[in-house]
């Protein structure tokens, strides 16, 4: 399993433009094959910052995600509405254990 963690910081009043670009990529994101969690969070204490928290199959999986059209659509978008880079941090994992 694979999880991705990607962190943004948008530009001054761009919040809302990438909250709905990231609106058209979640549904289609979370039918794909290999994906088992496409979130995507707005942190409560920083407006303008975001982060989408990924779970996949495998990292063959999340390639294959990289290629689909709405993902091309929003990783197009997305450079006129951030400041700098965006951090970007994968985890490969075995296996996962759910505590309650």
């Amino acid at each position: 399993m694979l999880i991705l963690i990607a962190k943004f910081k948008t530009k001054p009043g761009c919040g809302e433009q990438l909250i709905e670009l990231a609106k058209n990529a979640i549904g289609p994101s979370n039918n794909e094959e290999g994906c088992i969690i496409y979130e995507f969070l707005q942190d409560p204490f920083s407006s303008d910052s975001f982060t989408f928290y990924e779970k996949w199959r495998s990292r063959e999986d999340l390639e294959l995600h990289f290629e689909e059209p709405h993902f091309q659509e929003f990783a197009a978008k997305v450079p006129e509405l951030i400041e700098g880079e965006p951090s970007l941090v994968s985890y490969e994992i075995e296996s996962e254990t759910i505590i309650s």
